[in-house]
């Protein structure tokens, strides 16, 4: 069956490329928290979700997010050894059965928005593969940048979508895991509902 796209998004940034990557706002939350963790050290996540090839483009809808078990820094050189990456497999068996890693994501105090070797060589070992995903967020003023791996590169993208759906996979992943990144609204509600419940809770939050 055809994968429908989602109802509610929202654009960040200017969508142009080919793959078009959408971010279930879960996620994006999820992004958040583990920006509000770092201290000294940066902290990753492996991203998870599927791609869905329809006509000429490549749609790519990342659902889930494990945190990376470590991640260390020797100099201003990032390091993820392979026993991190085995982890990240059995959690995703346990959690998103039927999905796969698309990608990873990382935050890192203190550090510019930038791939850089370091950053291209990590991503080369784990994901070598046309159109995987990488997320570099800052912890400051949470500007986020995302790169796809083309031509043996990662290539900045303009921008993606925030989608909006009840996501019950990364809901458990979030409580289980640690209460402090329980999501706030679990009920089994409409997908309308869930958009204007978390508009809400960011907005008396912000406040």
């Amino acid at each position: 069956m055809k994968k429908q796209l989602p109802k509610n998004v929202r654009q960040i940034g200017n969508v142009s490329d080919s793959s078009k990557i959408y971010v279930e706002d879960y996620v994006d939350t999820f992004f958040n928290q583990l920006c509000d963790k770092t201290d000294q050290m940066p902290i990753g996540a492996f991203l998870v979700g599927e791609k869905v090839q329809e006509e000429d483009q490549d749609l790519i809808y990342i659902y889930g997010a494990i945190r990376m078990s470590e991640v260390t820094m020797k100099g201003q050189d990032i390091h993820v050894q392979d026993t991190v990456w085995k982890n990240a497999c059995e959690v995703c068996k346990q959690y998103f059965e039927n999905a796969e890693i698309l990608g990873w994501f990382l935050t890192v105090p203190g550090q510019p928005l930038e791939a850089n070797h370091n950053i291209k060589k990590i991503h080369e070992k784990f994901f070598s593969r046309e159109k995987s995903i990488f997320v570099l967020k800052n912890t400051v003023d949470r500007e986020e940048q995302f790169y796809i791996h083309k031509y043996q590169d990662l290539m900045e993208c303009g921008g993606h979508y925030i989608y909006y759906e009840k996501n019950p996979l990364m809901q458990e992943y979030m409580i289980e895991k640690n209460k402090d990144f329980a999501p706030e609204f679990t009920e089994n509600v409409s997908d309308e509902a869930v958009v204007s419940f978390r508009k809400i809770i960011r907005n008396k939050k912000t406040k």
